[in-house]
């Protein structure tokens, strides 16, 4: 068995953000476990033993953070599949077995990374409900399914759980397993409901508050509607027959952090997306008595597939709790922005408006606060937030202003306090102080000009420049034609911080519809390739991607006109994977200058002789080659426009 008690204070590494003054403890489960599918069977399951603290210690909240790498040598798995986390056994070898899912998260696509480009990810898991679980000897299982080849590809994970003493704020009086497997969805001859049926429970008889916490994810692509991956169903649930709440199990994926991808990462699914963990689904009741009965049901929208039938897979538990522990208690949940977590990339780095998520843990509906934030050591801001937050309600909020960022004690970390809530003491004030750490962002020229090149469905484009010390918007473009060049000016304010909004998510072209694929994107031929770049005079100084998905976000502050070199490095890219190889390589690529031609991709002996060559086309993308013709050796790999050395590489072949 493992043990492990850290106590740290600071930052957690997949976590954004931390209390001060509570004791966070570290259990590490699953460390450095290479992971590879097992075709034969389909899964591949590594349970791990750990020794958590005793019952004694109570968790304020459970945070688990999941890391991937490449495993050692290999390439990364190349398919979305389904990975579980469950508790296997509690008690010690001979106590408890449960098998109880956890968490779920859906592996990206991951074959364009190789272990030698450093590839790492991480993605947490709010696991507060299970914390009563999680004492004493328990065994994690993680899973990994999948029949890709695994001889040369696999995950190198990394599971950590980050326990926060303190009283939780509802205390676990019983847990039941509700509705848990893999149901055939649309299937005539064997309909869903006659496995989803109706739950009998009768109450713990000192329950006051319920809590029914669904895993749900959709697999398989039938006919008519490819469900269930791609189908958007409705899924409803009731109790004594009176329906307590109704959504569609559905989740849009072109904004996910974990972008590009070598699949079809953009597409919305049925609650899930690759490379993400999926989230739970929390349905709260309050008003309960003890020892009543009552009846859970859940129900799908009925539905008949013609062939290739789909599933469900579900896994569901029903919390009884107490009444809440706490009358006043808001926390920060997360700093979105400013943030160095995997999960926040897409928002930052920032100059302007912090991003922070609250949350009320008290009977007291939250009605008002104070929330003080900036860079630790600095001169901070305050911000009166007014609302209406009911017990376990979140809100998102955008703090206004634009904080003093160079004003902080040069630890690169940010602040934010919660006071006064609701003009009271908070029960809990451990959770309402919390940090993050940043990174500076662009600084760009005071005269810019903005270019963009439209792509053949310049209908779903559209974009922003906002100056976000004075709120006006200095540029707002649309309606662009197919395949035209757009050029903008721009003089800014030096100082001031800016954001460039840019979207795809508008109207996609009748012939085909389809948006929300960013600029280029190698599953749409039909609209062509786009760019959307920054130059300072005939220079380029930033070149956006453009295989994100819905849209980016970037901010930047505005410096005296320099030289280029002092901006920004060029954005020309040149990767090649897996190094060393054994003859089969790809190599990733990208230019900066569009007007350039005769580009080239050159493998060249130690000698400088030329072995092969190969034309592109494009100003980036992927070539795939085979140089198992070429003996071992070291070569160099080239890239060149107009005759000109632009960047190179070494290739070990082995």
């Amino acid at each position: 068995m493992k043990k492990i008690y850290l106590i740290v204070v600071g930052l957690l590494f997949c976590f954004s953000l931390t209390a001060q003054t509570a004791d966070t403890i570290i259990i590490k489960t699953h460390e450095d476990v290479e992971i590879k599918t097992d075709p034969s069977v389909g899964y591949t399951r590594y349970p791990v033993w750990a020794e958590f603290p005793s019952s004694d210690i109570e968790y304020y909240k459970v945070i688990a953070c999941l890391q991937f790498e490449c495993a050692s040598k290999l390439r990364c798995g190349e398919w979305d599949y389904l990975n579980y986390i469950h508790i296997g056994k509690t008690g010690g070898v001979e106590g408890d077995s449960l098998g109880w899912e956890i968490g779920r998260f859906i592996t990206p696509y991951g074959n364009s990374w190789h272990s030698n480009n450093n590839w790492k990810f991480g993605w947490y898991f709010d696991m507060s409900d299970f914390g009563a679980l999680l004492h004493d000897s328990v065994q994690i299982v993680y899973t990994h399914t999948g029949y890709e080849a695994n001889h040369d590809r696999g995950w190198k994970i990394n599971l950590t759980f980050y326990l926060i003493p303190g009283t939780p704020p509802l205390s676990v009086r019983h847990i039941t397993p509700l509705w848990t497997g893999s149901f055939r969805y649309g299937d005539e001859n064997n309909p869903i409901e006659d496995h989803l049926t109706a739950q009998t429970v009768t109450l713990n008889e000192n329950t006051e508050t319920l809590l029914l916490k669904i895993i749900q994810t959709g697999h398989g692509m039938d006919s008519p509607d490819n469900c269930s991956e791609f189908c958007m169903k409705q899924r409803t649930v009731k109790i004594d027959e009176q329906v307590i709440d109704e959504r569609y199990i559905w989740r849009e994926c072109g904004f996910i952090a974990l972008y590009p991808q070598a699949g079809t990462w953009l597409y919305d699914r049925a609650n899930w997306c690759p490379g993400e963990n999926v989230p739970y689904h929390d349905i709260y009741l309050q008003g309960f008595t003890g020892s009543s009965e009552h009846s859970f049901d859940l129900i799908m929208e009925p539905y008949i597939a013609t062939e290739n039938i789909g599933n469900w897979v579900i896994s569901s538990y029903l919390f009884e709790y107490g009444k809440p522990n706490y009358q006043i208690d808001a926390s920060i949940e997360e700093i979105i922005a400013p943030s160095t977590e995997y999960a926040h990339q897409r928002f930052n780095p920032i100059c302007g408006n912090p991003i922070i998520v609250i949350k009320n843990n008290g009977e007291e509906t939250l009605y008002s606060m104070t929330i003080k934030y900036g860079p630790k050591g600095g001169t901070f801001l305050e911000y009166d937030w007014s609302g209406s937050l009911h017990f376990t309600e979140i809100d998102t909020i955008h703090l206004p202003g634009v904080p003093e960022w160079h004003t902080g004690d040069e630890s690169n970390l940010f602040e934010v306090q919660l006071l006064n809530p609701n003009g009271k003491s908070d029960q809990f004030p451990q959770s309402d102080i919390a940090f993050s750490t940043f990174e500076p962002v662009a600084k760009y020229p005071e005269d810019i000009i903005v270019f963009f090149d439209s792509n053949k469905a310049p209908s779903e484009n559209y974009y922003y420049l906002i100056d976000l010390h004075t709120n006006d918007t200095i540029l707002n473009r649309n309606n662009f034609a197919p395949l035209e060049r757009y050029k903008d000016t721009v003089q800014l304010q030096v100082g001031n911080c800016y954001s460039i909004e840019f979207y795809d998510d508008g109207p996609p072209p009748e012939e085909y519809p389809l948006n929300k694929d960013g600029l280029i994107w190698w599953a749409n031929n039909y609209d062509g390739r786009g760019y959307f770049y920054i130059h300072q005079g005939e220079k380029m100084i930033k070149l956006f991607d453009f295989d994100f998905g819905t849209k980016i976000l970037h901010q930047f502050t505005a410096i005296e006109n320099v030289s280029i070199e002092e901006i920004e490095e060029s954005p020309l890219k040149l990767e090649v994977f897996p190094n060393p190889s054994t003859g089969f390589v790809e190599i990733k690529y990208r230019f900066y200058d569009f007007s350039a031609h005769d580009r080239y991709i050159l493998i060249k002996d130690i000698f400088g002789k030329n072995l092969k060559e190969i034309r592109l086309t494009y100003t980036s993308g992927i070539e795939q080659l085979d140089l198992s013709d070429l003996p071992k050796g070291i070569y160099i790999v080239v890239l060149t426009d107009n005759n000109t050395v632009k960047k190179s590489g070494k290739l070990i072949l082995q």
